[in-house]
């Protein structure tokens, strides 16, 4: 999956990028607003905040019948949900009317989304993880004991998520993955719990009213192969088995379906 954890604090593959490039941006553009005034720190944070506000509102236009549905999670931001191409349009935007009013801006502007570009580039090679595929085996059993046998999930696209009852955001999200569970959505939705044992999830189950049939991972052993460094964990895997996607922390109905519609595309 890739990414880096800040003691409790863990950052994917897709967004450690952006945040570093605007972390960057916003310290050289501070630097040089030093010497030649605070016409280029307010260009940076601007465009940074345009670029964000776009990006979500791209994003909330594109899965409207969802967000209408669920008008509130339109401001669910930590669930993710952001369209880089209206993010780069809103950038754009901004910094074409910061340049309109101030021409002698140019110059700077540019080195300076270019150091925050390369710096996003540079955190994507480093937190970008190699390819990696369904394990061949691994330790997973059912509620009721029987083992579960991971092989025979290949040949469909199929969600997995990784989740445990001790996990707030993992029971937040839960009822909306469930409920999404029994759609027809074109790929299988794996509920696979990490590290507690049968009883645990049986009573977080009766006491949640949830209707899923939870797979059982006492070893974290999925966890660990995919490189998730915290939970809840979503991964997207294609019919071959190989992981397409991740998103690491709660997640909207909207991203959800959002990586659905990506895998079944791609079969």
């Amino acid at each position: 999956m890739g990414g880096f954890a800040f003691g409790p604090f863990v950052l994917s593959a897709e967004r450690a990028p952006v945040i570093a490039g605007l972390f960057v941006l916003l310290l050289v553009t501070g630097l040089i607003a030093r010497k030649t005034g605070p016409a280029i720190s307010l260009w940076a944070s601007g465009a940074a905040i345009g670029a964000a506000l776009s990006a979500r509102l791209g994003f909330v236009l594109q899965h409207g019948a969802v967000f209408l549905a669920e008008p509130l999670t339109i401001f669910a931001f930590w669930q993710g949900g952001f369209s880089p191409f209206w993010g780069i349009a809103g950038f754009v935007l901004v910094s074409a009317w910061h340049l309109w009013r101030r021409p002698g801006l140019l110059l700077p502007l540019a080195g300076s989304a270019l150091i925050a570009c390369a710096a996003g580039n540079l955190v994507f090679q480093l937190a970008r993880g190699g390819d990696v595929s369904l394990p061949q085996q691994a330790l997973l059993f059912s509620l009721s004991g029987e083992p579960v046998e991971i092989e025979a999930w290949q040949g469909r696209p199929l969600v997995i998520n990784l989740w445990a009852s001790w996990c707030p955001p993992c029971r937040r999200e839960m009822p909306m993955m469930a409920e999404v569970a029994g759609l027809q959505t074109g790929a299988a939705l794996h509920f696979v719990n990490q590290g507690e044992n049968a009883a645990v999830v049986r009573r977080y189950l009766s006491q949640s009213g949830l209707l899923i049939a939870p797979v059982l991972d006492p070893g974290s052993q999925l966890m660990q192969h995919f490189g998730a460094m915290g939970l809840p964990a979503t991964l997207f895997i294609d019919a071959s088995g190989k992981l397409r996607a991740a998103h690491m922390g709660e997640i909207s109905r909207a991203q959800l379906l959002d990586g659905i519609a990506a895998l079944t595309k791609a079969d």
